[in-house]
């Protein structure tokens, strides 16, 4: 679970100190972006937990591609379609973790055909 560990203290500190204890990560990141990237998850999530789960994801997935957060941020704000951005996200996941398990993947069983002519539907 992502927490935040330090908020702004004075004025002329705006950062915010991101550790997620799952994947023993920690970022320090810019006031001003992690409201913003917070905001938009806030937006289109259903909890504030999740969110924040989100959005330390997202400054995770920044710094592991080297990327700006901010220009994954207004890609996944682009796509325009929750499905799109859903589809984004778990893919930046996969890439991060381990191959043994995948986010959004679903392989429909295949019955064995003696045993399912057996049940009744």
């Amino acid at each position: 679970m992502a927490q935040i560990i330090d908020g702004p203290q004075t004025q002329l500190d705006r950062t915010v100190k991101i550790f997620d204890s799952y994947y023993n990560f920690t970022a320090s990141v810019g006031a001003n972006q992690y409201e913003i990237v917070f905001s938009y998850f806030l937006s289109v999530c259903k909890s504030r937990n999740t969110a924040k789960n989100f959005t330390a994801m997202l400054f995770r997935i920044a710094s592991t591609i080297d990327e700006n957060p901010m220009t994954l941020l207004d890609y996944l704000q682009g796509t325009g379609d929750k499905m799109k951005a859903t589809r984004l996200m778990v893919y930046y996941l996969n890439s991060l973790k381990s191959k043994t398990t995948l986010y959004g993947v679903n392989a429909e069983p295949t019955p064995n055909e003696s045993i399912q002519r057996n049940i009744v539907t």
